[in-house]
């Protein structure tokens, strides 16, 4: 038990050690400086903090590897040092270049799967460099593609559980030059992923692991691998799309983990190496399926009615029963739609505020709420309104 637990301390180490746990806490800070930035452009004021998605990175993420933990632990998947350096470079690119919607499990074992396959080692001249090369070629195609089909269900787990949270409202330029509304959603989670390296002095048991990959004795490495996410929504409300989205990939990753074990079952890498492919290809089918360029935007300005594009938290329209995507068609009794403006309308009575809104359902109801001094100029709703891209009056 002392060798278990002196290799679980030094995999524990080696994660906080790795630069790429810090990079990707800083992605996710640089994520919300941006969205910070961009939400002053759009509306004069912030909509959530930048902090919020460093917060958003390690809460969900260390569940999420407590889970894999506690599951790996039983079923000993393995992998050679040589792969998950592999695996860290290919996170790291993708990183560094801003591909975060690229940042999948589907698309980050691809470098990891190439090298195996097809990779050479290289003569550095030094040792330890060289060590780094060892037994990459020897990675079990059964093993990535059991380990990618797990992660890729905790994507589809954390897109629909996690990436509904705090949607950024945005105001984007449509083809024919008019304005209209949107939720983007940029993400980064840090997995702490918990894995088998087969070297070391842990000894296998007759019972332990379940999956045998052929090594008999391992040490444990807990190494970062952030997930990404980033998704423009304008075609439709953002959380039942996330949802959707998030459910697809769910399915793909259950689907990867039952082809997965027929391939141990059947001991058939060819079935394992076209598995990896496979999800590779539906994760980008994915991907493009919910671009939605093409579909007319749910966000933009009608006629009649006035349509919530968001909600500033802590403010006096978070107190009320208000959602994203409902239209507000009356204000004190003043109809509202183009030329219209909201907040002349509602200085109408300062004293009080009475919302008409339509609901998802297309029904009516009313909302209102008592106003202190000054605060009927600050309700705290966002909307589009026909003003330049970079000049929109601030919707509070």
């Amino acid at each position: 038990m002392d060798i278990i637990g002196l290799s679980i301390l030094k995999g524990i180490i080696g994660f906080f050690v790795h630069p790429l746990t810090y990079i990707t806490l800083i992605g996710a800070f640089i994520l919300g400086l941006s969205r910070v930035k961009r939400d002053r452009r759009d509306f004069h004021t912030r909509v959530h903090d930048a902090l919020d998605d460093v917060a958003f990175a390690i809460v969900p993420g260390i569940i999420a590897g407590a889970a894999f933990m506690v599951a790996n632990l039983f079923l000993g998947i393995t992998l050679p040092l040589s792969s998950t350096i592999a695996l860290s470079i290919a996170a790291f690119l993708l990183l560094v270049t801003g591909q975060i919607r690229f940042l999948s499990p589907a698309f980050t074992f691809i470098l990891p799967v190439v090298a195996a396959l097809f990779y050479t080692p290289i003569d550095f001249g030094s040792e330890r460099i060289n060590s780094f090369q060892d037994g990459i070629g020897s990675a079990s195609m059964i093993a990535i593609v059991l380990l990618v089909g797990i992660l890729v269900i905790m994507e589809g787990i954390l897109i629909s559980r996690n990436a509904v949270r705090q949607t950024s409202p945005r105001l984007v330029e449509s083809k024919r030059g008019k304005l209209v509304g949107g939720h983007e959603v940029q993400r980064l989670w840090l997995i702490p992923l918990f894995l088998f390296l087969p070297i070391g002095n842990v000894e296998a048991f007759s019972w332990w692991p379940l999956l045998n990959f052929g090594e008999q004795t391992y040490s444990f490495l807990l190494i970062p691998f952030p997930i990404g996410f980033q998704k423009l929504i304008h075609h439709a409300l953002p959380v039942p799309e996330l949802k959707r989205n998030g459910r697809q990939v769910l399915l793909l990753g259950i689907s990867a983990v039952a082809l997965g074990l027929i391939s141990y079952v059947m001991s058939s890498h060819l079935l394992a190496v076209i598995t990896i492919g496979i999800v590779v290809v539906m994760r980008a089918t994915i991907l493009l399926l919910h671009r939605g360029k093409n579909r007319a935007a749910y966000f933009n300005e009608r006629n009649e009615g006035l349509v919530i594009l968001g909600i500033l938290p802590e403010s006096p329209a978070d107190q009320m029963n208000l959602q994203v995507g409902e239209v507000i068609s009356k204000v004190n009794g003043i109809p509202l739609g183009k030329g219209t403006d909201f907040y002349t309308a509602l200085q109408r009575n300062a004293a009080h505020c009475k919302l008409e809104v339509l609901d998802f359902n297309g029904e009516v109801r009313f909302e209102q709420k008592a106003l202190y001094h000054n605060e009927h100029h600050e309700l705290g709703l966002l909307f589009v309104k026909e003003h330049r891209l970079h000049n929109i009056e601030e919707a509070q």
